[in-house]
This record gives C-alpha cells, structure tokens and sequence, in this order.
C-alpha cells in the first residue's frame, strides 16, 4: 500500500492529517506481525525436523514487534523467555503498549462504547493544533475533562503511559491531569512539569515516585507531553524528549472508582488542550517453543524508546544432543 507523502506547509496542518499518519502506523505494525507469523510457520514446515530452526524464528518474530512497537509509540518495550510450567513447552512472550482511548477535543465527538465517553466542561476553541481544542472554563467550577476510569476501562495495573497535546499561555503553578492515586502531572510556577506516582512494589509495599523536569514548558507553543511509568521507570517528556526519569519497580496503584480529570477546577493549567491518549502495557499471547528446548531460566529482553537494545541475553537453551 503507498502512502501520500506528507509536507509540513500542507497536509500536516489538515485536521485529518493525525488520523492518517497513525493508521499507517498501525497497519505498518499489522503487516509486521502477519509476516512474523508466516515466516514461523513456514520455517515450521520447512524444518520439522529442526527445532532450533523454529525457536529462532518465532523469537526474531517477537523481537521484532517489540522494537518496531518501541520506535513507533517512543516507549519502552521488552520480551521474555520462560521455562515451561506443568509440563508446558517454554515460551516467549511480547510485552507492548496497546492503545485504550483518544480524546480529540472536537465538538459532537463519538465514541466506540460509552463508558469511553468523558464529560466536557471546557470552553471550544476553534483552531487547535489538530482542528478545535479546549480550554478551562472561565468559571472554573468543572475540570476540563472528566472521565470515570476504573480498573475495567483502564487497566493500568502493569504499566501506562498518557500523552496530550497542549499550549501553555501563562506560566503558573497548576495542574496538567491527575488520576488518583497512580499519577498526579502538574506544573510549578516557572512552567516546569513535575509528577508523581503511587506504585505498589512486588513485596507488596508501597511507594511514591517524584520526577520533577529541569526545563519549562514554551509558552504560547504547541508541545506534547507525556507521562508513563512501565513497572520500572517512571519518565516525562516532551516532544519526544525524555525530561526526567526515575526508578518505579511495582505496579502502578489504581482505585476501583477511579477518576480521570484533566485541567481540575481548584488548580486548571492557563491554556489549551488539544488531542489527549491513554495507553496500557498488555502481555501479547505466548508463543510456545518447540519441546526440545530446556531453558533454566527466564530471560528478558528490552529495548528503550527508540528502539535501541537495552538489554539481550545469551540465551541457555539446553538443547538435546540430537538437537545440537
């Protein structure tokens, strides 16, 4: 499939600009993940008999998801091999972000269910960065969006990561969006992002994660912000740019009647909002191995938001004799 080729002058600056380049992502990583299954399959047929064969393919096939997925959404993901259980072959098994919910801040939006549908108190404001925007009541009895977000909507149990578009017209203490207790985004009054998130170590402890941003915002300058924590950093950044980052080993914290709000009434951030994304970290199916392989343990592989290998493991595979 060719694609329109895009220029900065013209068609970025369409309102529909954002939907084609991210439906061609998407079907881009479709197409990868059909062709890694095919090229398993077929080694599959083509060595039968060679069970190293099939493993490598169906490894390569995850590890290349992973990274493509990493470079595309710019965050981090990893792969695991896993000795098998109860007499199950050993397995590997992507771990990637997968899209929840878009806001677009256009007037008469739908919604696929209406339990994505949020409540919208802020002003319209024609001429966004992608087509309209919103801005916070100028009574500032309401948050600008308000969204119930429970566990059954938005699991955000193994990881997360939110991105809005926004321009800022003051610089002032603030705050961006909050979903209590995971994450609170706010700004200082130099415009500097800092966040906070609630997580819950694996010996069941808890613990709050600070990151707080040297540089501040532009004002009256469209940016993307983003704020994610995958179970073991947590990070902002803007515009692609990793602002600061710190250790976050657990799970982030949810509520059962959890509630999203962007640009809240008692502290609204001065300006514009335009364009907001809810992601979840979700464990892609197992793929088993072939039963010959042993492992003796678990190994992760990880790459870091632009697709760079950050972690690749010489793999045991306690093949048999016959194998070798």
């Amino acid at each position: 499939m060719a694609y329109k080729k895009f220029t900065a002058s013209e068609d970025m600056l369409k309102p529909d600009a954002r939907f084609e380049v991210r439906d061609a992502k998407h079907e881009l990583l479709t197409v990868i993940g059909i062709l890694s299954v095919l090229l398993g399959l077929s080694i599959s047929y083509l060595g039968r008999t060679d069970p190293k064969r099939i493993a490598d393919a169906v490894m390569r096939g995850e590890l290349r998801a992973a990274q493509l997925t990493a470079r595309a959404d710019g965050v981090p993901t990893e792969v695991w091999l896993r000795p098998g259980l109860d007499g199950q072959p050993d397995s590997v098994q992507s771990r990637l972000l997968r899209p929840v919910v878009t806001f677009h801040c256009e007037p008469k939006e739908e919604y696929e269910n209406d339990v994505l549908r949020p409540t919208i108190a802020g002003e319209d404001v024609p001429g966004g960065r992608f087509g309209h925007a919103l801005r916070p009541a100028a009574d500032g009895k309401e948050a600008l969006l308000r969204w119930p977000a429970p566990p059954r909507v938005l699991d955000v149990g193994e990881g997360f990561v939110v991105r809005l578009d926004l321009l800022l017209e003051r610089r002032t203490a603030s705050t961006v969006l909050r979903l209590p207790p995971a994450i609170d985004l706010s700004l200082d009054a130099e415009g500097r992002p800092h966040a906070r998130f609630r997580i819950r170590a694996t010996s069941g402890d808890k613990a709050l994660v600070g990151i707080v941003s040297d540089v501040p915002l532009p004002v009256a300058k469209w940016c993307t912000l983003e704020a994610g924590c995958d179970g073991r950093t947590a990070w902002l950044s803007w515009d692609g740019r990793v602002l600061a980052s710190a250790v976050a080993d657990g799970a982030p914290e949810q509520n059962d009647d959890a509630v999203f709000e962007v640009c809240p009434a008692d502290s609204a951030m001065p300006g514009l909002v335009d364009e907001l994304r809810w992601f979840v970290y979700a464990l892609a199916p197992a793929q088993f191995l072939p039963r010959e392989a042993h492992l003796d343990r678990s190994y992760r592989f990880a790459f870091d938001a632009r697709g760079e290998a950050v972690a690749e493991p010489t793999v045991n595979w306690g093949w048999p004799e016959e194998a070798k």
